[in-house]
């Protein structure tokens, strides 16, 4: 029988499959990165693991980063889908909050999103909980067979069930889903009380009509993924990234699908935290670009900013995920036309296959990385890694296209313009979860990784103003790096409380003891022993009259409410700027995070090479050509330091240094590098 040694982290995204092992007897990390495959990406998971050429039954862990979820919803691509909701209560997702979630106020071209269930597939039951959580109307057997008969002749494939005041008690929500799950066999049902117990009819409502749409594929995925596995020798445990930044296991998934909506991104974010702690920076930005999109996140004192009301697409969705940003903007988007003549980018990318232009796959749209190529900072003389040649002539042909359109000869010209595009884009991401979230992007480190960061982060840090900008060591992974390394996690909350004075610590306490029950209970099921249980509270607060709340963390013990209504005006002073503390303050809902924590390797990432990290000289764009140093990273000892104009090529991600910056190899194995024009 053979020993298991191996962690397992696997990132799917939508042009690269990227797989890191660490191998527990030899303390060492293997990389593999193949393509993904478009609506088979298990696919890519058993090519990455016969890539890296380990023993399959030799894993001990497995970690797994999805975008089905995502991607079924931007495409709209889920399941036929039924809304089950209390009557006149029918059009809830059309009226939403009476306002545009999407668009902007002013758009005159905008149009109202199409709900994901059509109005004859909303369906009204005559019951009722009132504001208390009191049984006002429930349902009998005859409305269950009525029901689903309706449900059974509209064929459809998942059922959302939503209620008015079901957060209070979800008992009649329960009773119908049960009845439901008997008379449509197989087709699977969503309680929005199950998913969220919180005030907001409409995103609750929105979020089970999400998780039903998107759960058909997602289980189906699943199961093929686990299945394949087993087949091919795995017996490890297969979990799943959850947006929350926590890994929880596959019948988890298959029951909270719209709880791994960030299921990709996520991992880098944790990645990033982790190398950054040992590079001795604390407050970041991440910045992770792929060939499909960027994703960027804001980290303060090593905690990455969670968001509990969010929007995925057009639709709401009331489901604790990290904050982060994405865009279509990566290696393999497309360079294109607008109608007023000007260039775009993205948000279409040439994907895996054919890939951009330069891939000599077939594809022929220009992309941002044939205008990287054009401008040298990509080699066409040498393979990448996987053995990929790139065709220099096929870029210049695909750009040829877009030169003639804007009438001109100039391909450089116009490659260079569509980068500078691409960099406002990104550097507008960050922006958003920076500066519109109160914070200054000069006061943080910019963390790049994914096959692309390290290629543009310098031009973004320098549109920003940014002047540190750290590279960590294996970038093209550090999303896998941050799915293996993660932790199980499971978020509760209970809509509880009320005003402060009208309210004891010992309630609180009380509450907060059956949400840690809860908690201990999930994790038990998933496997974690109790000695590996981590819990932390959060306390909604508000004053009392608004509409919003503030998220304070809290411990159990107090013997009065003073700490926490402190707390509560300092962040509401340090968010809006004024503290009411004349007024009274209301709890809104109670929140726990329930961690299961991993035995974690004590990985290093400090080079031991001795050679010379010298790689040859080419010519790169910069405004200008310029003879430019290349350097082999894989060669570059602790200590080694260097100036921009510069590459840095390694396995699966490639470093473009412009003039201004140095480089020095911190011991951490990560690349710190620093602005020579401080703003």
């Amino acid at each position: 029988m053979t020993t298991t040694r191996y962690l397992v982290g696997i990132d799917v995204g939508g042009t690269f499959t990227d797989l890191l092992a660490y191998d527990e007897v030899e303390q060492r990390l293997l990389s593999a990165k193949v393509p993904s495959f478009p609506g088979e990406q298990w696919r890519g998971v058993l090519d990455a693991l016969v890539e890296l050429g380990i023993e399959f039954d030799a894993i001990r862990a497995f970690v797994h980063g999805t975008t089905i979820a995502t991607n079924s919803l931007l495409e709209r691509k889920g399941a036929k889908t039924a809304l089950v909701t209390t009557k006149g209560f029918r059009d809830v997702l059309e009226i939403g909050k009476g306002r545009r979630i999407t668009g902007g106020l002013f758009d005159t071209a905008w149009q109202r999103p199409q709900p994901l269930v059509p109005r004859n597939r909303r369906h009204e039951a005559p019951e009722r909980i009132s504001a208390d959580g009191t049984v006002l109307a429930a349902l009998d057997e005859a409305d269950y067979d009525l029901l689903a008969e309706t449900l059974r002749r509209q064929d459809v494939e998942a059922v959302a069930v939503a209620f008015v005041n079901s957060y209070r008690n979800p008992v009649n929500e329960r009773a119908v889903a049960a009845a439901l799950r008997e008379r449509l066999d197989g087709v699977p049902i969503s309680e929005s009380a199950a998913l969220i117990p919180e005030r907001g009819e409409f995103e609750r409502t929105s979020t089970a009509v999400l998780n039903a749409y998107l759960t058909p594929e997602m289980a189906e995925y699943l199961e093929t993924l686990s299945r394949a596995l087993s087949d091919s020798g795995v017996s490890a445990p297969v979990n799943i990234m959850g947006s929350n930044g926590g890994a929880i296991t596959l019948v988890s998934a298959a029951g909270r699908c719209a709880g791994t909506f960030l299921s990709g991104p996520v991992g880098g974010v944790g990645g990033a935290v982790r190398v950054a702690e040992a590079a001795g920076q604390r407050d970041l930005i991440t910045f992770d670009m792929g060939g499909t999109s960027t994703d960027v996140a804001l980290v303060h004192d090593l905690t990455p900013r969670m968001s509990h009301d969010n929007q995925i697409d057009a639709f709401p969705l009331q489901m604790p995920q990290l904050d982060i940003h994405t865009i279509g903007a990566g290696g393999g988007s497309i360079v294109w036309v607008g109608p007023d003549g000007t260039i775009q980018i993205g948000p279409r990318s040439a994907g895996a296959v054919p890939g951009p232009a330069c891939y000599g796959r077939g594809g022929r749209d220009p992309t941002i990385s044939d205008a990287n190529l054009l401008l040298g900072r990509l080699p066409s003389d040498r393979a990448l890694a996987g053995g990929l040649v790139l065709d220099a002539a096929a870029a210049q042909s695909a750009f040829q296209g877009v030169a003639e359109r804007l009438g001109t000869d100039d391909l450089i010209g116009l490659a260079d313009g569509a980068l500078a595009v691409a960099v406002a884009k990104m550097a507008g991401a960050v922006r958003e979860v920076s500066v519109h979230r109160g914070f200054d992007p000069r006061d943080f480190t910019l963390v790049g990784f994914g096959g692309a960061g390290p290629m543009h982060g310098f031009l973004v840090a320098e549109e920003l103003s940014m002047t540190q900008f750290l590279i960590p060591r294996f970038p093209g992974h550090l999303s896998a790096l941050g799915q293996m390394l993660a932790d199980v996690r499971r978020d509760l909350v209970k809509a509880w409380g009320g005003r402060l004075s009208a309210l004891s610590p010992d309630d609180l306490e009380r509450q907060a003891d059956d949400l840690r029950n809860q908690g201990g209970r999930l994790l038990a099921e998933d496997g974690v022993p109790t000695d590996h249980h981590r819990h932390s509270f959060t306390i909604d607060m508000r004053y009392a009259g608004q509409s919003f709340t503030l998220a304070i963390p809290w411990r159990p013990g107090d013997s009065d409410f003073d700490p926490l209504r402190q707390a509560f005006d300092a962040r509401h002073e340090e968010t809006f700027g004024y503290a009411d503390t004349a007024n009274d303050a209301e709890i809104v809902n109670v929140r726990l995070v329930s961690t299961g924590l991993v035995d974690k390797p004590a990985l290093n990432f400090t080079s031991k090479a001795r050679g010379d990290p010298d790689a040859g000289r080419r010519r790169v764009w910069f405004g200008g050509w310029t003879d430019t140093a290349t350097y082999d990273r894989a060669e570059m000892p602790v200590g080694f330091t260097f100036s921009g104009p510069a590459i840095v090529e390694e396995a699966g991600s490639t470093s473009v240094v412009p003039p201004g910056w140095t480089v020095v190899v911190h011991k951490s194995g990560a690349l710190l590098c620093n602005s020579n024009n401080p703003c």
